[in-house]
This record gives C-alpha cells, structure tokens and sequence, in this order.
C-alpha cells in the first residue's frame, strides 16, 4: 500500500482505476463494448446515491418522497401514475421523461401535463393506450435532496389489489404480477433501500418482511437497507402517532427477524411533513382560526373527518371546503397539532413549519439517511459497482481475440482489485457481520465499531466518538486508547474467530486514525 495512495481520497483512487481499465482495454472494436460498460459504471459511482422506497401498494411511499423533497412530485393516491415507477433525480429544469415499454426513445413533458393526461384518459381511448406503454417516469427537479441521493418509487409488492386498484390496473391493462415485477426489477438496481410499512396494517408486516427475503433483492441488508413506518397519523385520537409510532416500529424491529435487513426503523407521519412543507399563507390563516376553538371541541370535530370536511358548523370559524382543504393536506391529526402549537405561542408560518416537521419525525428519519447512507454512500456505490463489473468476468463475447480478452481481464481487475486494497471494504465485511450476528461485542464496542466505520461521519471527532472539533492531543489520546482496547480483544481467548478478526480490522482502522493525527497520512478508503 504506497504512501500516495494513503494520501488521494477514495473517489480519486477509483478515477484512477477507471481510467487505469480504460487504458489497459486500448482502442480496438473487439473492447468497445466493455468500455462503454466501464464508463457507465464509472459515471454511476459520480452520481448520487440511488435509493429505492420498496413496500406495498398505498404503503405510503410516494407521500414519503414528497415530504423528503418539500413539494409535491411523486403521485399519491389509486390513479394511473402510481403504478409506474418513479425515479427522481436532480435537475435544475424540472420536468419529466417518460420512458416507455419496448425501448422507444423517452418523451419530455412537463410533470403539471401529465397529471392532466391521467384525467384526460379515462374518455380518450388513444390516452389510454399511451399510459399503458409508460414503463417508468424519471423526474428531474431542483430540490437539495436530491444533489445526495436519487429516488426510485416502485409501486408496490402485493399479489393482489383491493377493488379500486384492480381496476386502474384493468384500465392499464397490467396485472399485480406486473407491478411486483416492476418494483422488484427497480429495487435490485438500487444501491440502498427503504422499506416502506404502513402503520395501518403493522400487524401483516411479517409477510411482508417475508416478500423482502424471498425476493433476492441483494441490497437488503442493514448495511444498505433502513425502514420507515407510515401513517402513523391512524394512530390519533387513540394514542399520541409518535410514541405508539416507536412502540410499534420497536416491536417490528424485535420480530420477524428485521434485524437481519434493517438497520433501524423510524416511524414517519408522512402526510403531516408532507402538509406542512408546502404549508401555504391561506392555510396558515385558516388554521390559525381555528386554533381560535376550544381545543375539546376541535378534536371532537376533527376526530369526524367527513362531517368536518362537509358541514357547515356555527362554532367553526374556517367554512367546510376551506377545512376540507386542511385535511386533504395533513390529515385530521396533523390540523389539530398545528392548532395545538399555535396556541402554544409558534406565531409565524417558517415556525409552524418547522415545528410540524419536526413533530412528525420527518427530522429524525432525514437525519437516519444522512448518517447511515450519506456517510457510507461512495463504499455503498463502490460496492455495487465492483460487483457489477465482476460479472464481465464470464462475459467473454465469443471469437473475441485472445490479445482483446487479456486486456478485457485486466481492466475487470484494475476496478474488482479495490475491493481488498481499500480498507473501507474489510469494515464493511465487519459491519455485515454484525448485522448477520456473526460476531459478538459488547453494548460500547458496537457503539464504537459503528462511529469508527462512519455512521456519524467522517471527520475524526466523529470516528472517534469523540463532540465536533476535537483534535489535537485529546483526540490522539483517544485514538490510541481505543487501539489498545481492539488489540486487547484480537488476542482474547473467549472471543471466537470471527470476532478476533472483526477486532483486527477495527484495530487496523484505528492505526490509520492514528497516523492521521500523526500527519502521516488521511485515513485510507476515505472521502
């Protein structure tokens, strides 16, 4: 391991070995073919992280995309789109492609467009047809969010669909096998995974786990693989949505055997984050009216959604269509919440909005994203791309000349050659070990295997489990305390193998922290 690579980050070493494969494939037309798969490969690594929703139909998937991205940009609802994949990607012109079935060359249209041609349909024959040829829509907009990860929504898993959804798909002409198809083919190609329960139907989530695991969808581990629980907003005026949202996502994480492919599940009152991102001035004032009404008595009003949304009621000061609007936007549990935080003295929309994101554990899931994908995302897509490109290996096209295959075998291996020259991967062998049970730690190893493999980031405070900004000789001493822990546990006789060989590697992590700090060289595998 030279001292130049130790000192170029991961992300210019793998440049390195791109262009290392694609000079070793030369120029001769026998190649081509194997450098334009390179070339995807190496433009895949640059991109953003590609992370898929997965879950049933009405799961609440796409509601979750909108409250990620604060606006309104994945169709919700049983309507034509949803029954599409949706990949959402960054772009500074929103817009549309629509990607058909059969490979014809992809449409642009404008997203507002095409919600108009769903309603269009279902009286114009020649529409109809049109939307049944839609394999995929790939949406590009603007929103920070998707700088870091790229979204797939898939429409769901389920063998089977209630009545209204049939239909839409009768009208489509596709089947629930098609639509499980779609969103398997869609997730396998993702680099992570969200999985996606609703908290209206918790007690089926087993099954569900089971079409996860019975799938073969590679990425489903809790290295690359978190869970959201929707709709937790049902939960109201029974039980606070929150706290029974935890009870409940704790007593899934405890069952069915999650553990062996999530990393954690947060519960998500997606409708509400979803209202209060896009929270408009009229709404504001309307809920600030209401906030006006004795909170008792809102409740007992709101808790009777299609009388609050229709009738006209002397005591409430927003008239029906108005209140009808609130609700459609952030569900009944999320309307007296606002009003709650009102009353409690938020007086200006940027706060309500704020303080209902917050409330509704969106907060907490973003920041799950960032930490557990966003700080692994360049080894998470490495990953997949060495595996990817392993697979070129039994891809010899036949009479190809011997000269061409060398140069073939040797470009696979100037790319699959990172997967044991760079340190991240033995600890991402470690972390999926773990997970796997295969290996044994107590309650502060396992805090310190996740801060050192970058579950908190990567700047060195962090690595060390250690607050923002400690350097210097405290954070050196640290480091080496840490050292001599994990060098402690590889020799120790009641820890089996595969626990000795996991505390090698963190040992060997914590010998680069330290000769970072040392100024010897960045930690390998790094940025």
């Amino acid at each position: 391991m030279s001292g130049d690579r130790l000192r170029s980050p991961l992300r210019d070493r793998v440049t390195a070995a791109f262009s290392r494969a694609d000079a070793l494939l030369g120029t001769s037309p026998a190649t081509r073919s194997t450098r334009d798969v390179l070339r995807a490969h190496r433009e895949r690594f640059a991109a953003p992280l590609r992370v898929a929703l997965v879950g049933r139909v009405s799961a609440g998937k796409s509601t979750l995309v909108n409250a990620l991205l604060g606006k309104y940009r994945a169709p919700t609802g049983i309507e034509e789109l949803t029954f599409n994949v949706n990949w959402l990607r960054y772009g500074r012109d929103p817009h549309v492609l629509i990607h058909f079935l059969g490979g014809a060359d992809p449409e642009r249209r404008d997203i507002e467009e095409l919600e108009k041609l769903t309603v269009r349909a279902r009286h114009d024959p020649g529409l109809q047809e049109y939307l049944s040829r839609v394999d995929y829509l790939e949406v590009l907009d603007p929103a920070p969010e998707l700088r870091h990860f790229e979204i797939v929504d898939t429409p769901g898993l389920d063998a089977a669909f209630a009545q209204d959804a049939t239909n839409t798909l009768r009208f489509l002409g596709r089947s629930p096998d098609d639509i499980r198809a779609a969103s398997l083919d869609h997730a396998s190609r993702a680099d992570a995974m969200i999985l996606v329960f609703s908290a209206a139907v918790h007690a089926r989530e087993a099954e569900l786990l089971a079409d996860f695991t019975g799938a073969g969808l590679g990425a489903a581990a809790p290295v690359t693989t978190v869970g959201a629980l929707t709709k937790i907003e049902s939960f109201w005026p029974q039980a606070d949505p929150l706290t029974e949202g935890r009870r409940v996502a704790d007593s899934v994480m405890t069952s069915a055997g999650a553990t062996r492919l999530l990393f954690d599940l947060r519960p998500v009152a997606s409708l509400v984050a979803a209202g209060a991102a896009t929270l408009t001035d009229e709404d504001y004032c309307n809920l600030a009216a209401l906030a006006t009404v004795e909170p008792g008595l809102l409740a007992r009003r709101a808790g009777r959604a299609e009388f609050f949304a229709h009738r006209d009621y002397d005591d409430m000061p927003v008239p029906a269509p108005r209140r009808a609007a609130l609700l459609r936007k952030m569900e009944r549990y999320g309307v007296v919440l606002a009003c709650q935080l009102l009353r409690d003295g938020v007086d200006t929309i940027a706060d309500l909005r704020a303080e209902l994101l917050e409330r509704s554990g969106l907060n907490s899931f973003r920041d799950l994203l960032l930490a557990h994908f966003g700080n692994r995302a360049d080894v998470i897509k490495l990953d997949r791309v060495i595996q990817d490109v392993k697979k070129l290996r039994t891809a010899t096209p036949a009479g190809m000349p011997p000269q061409d295959a060398v140069r073939m075998r040797d470009a696979v291996n100037a790319i699959s050659e990172l997967e044991y020259k760079e340190h991240v991967f033995a600890e991402l062998a470690v972390l999926r070990d773990f997970y796997a049970d295969r290996i044994h730690l107590a309650p502060d190893e396992v805090t310190d295997l996740l801060n050192v493999t970058g579950e908190r980031g990567h700047q060195l405070a962090d690595r060390l489990g250690l607050p923002p900004g400690t350097q210097g000789q405290v954070a050196l001493e640290a480091a080496r305390r840490r050292l001599s822990h994990w060098a402690g546990a590889t020799e120790d006789p009641f820890n089996d193998q595969a626990t000795r060989n996991a505390a090698r590697v963190v040992r060997r992590s914590y010998d680069y922290l330290i000769s970072d700090l040392q100024g010897e060289s960045p930690v390998p595998g790094r940025g």
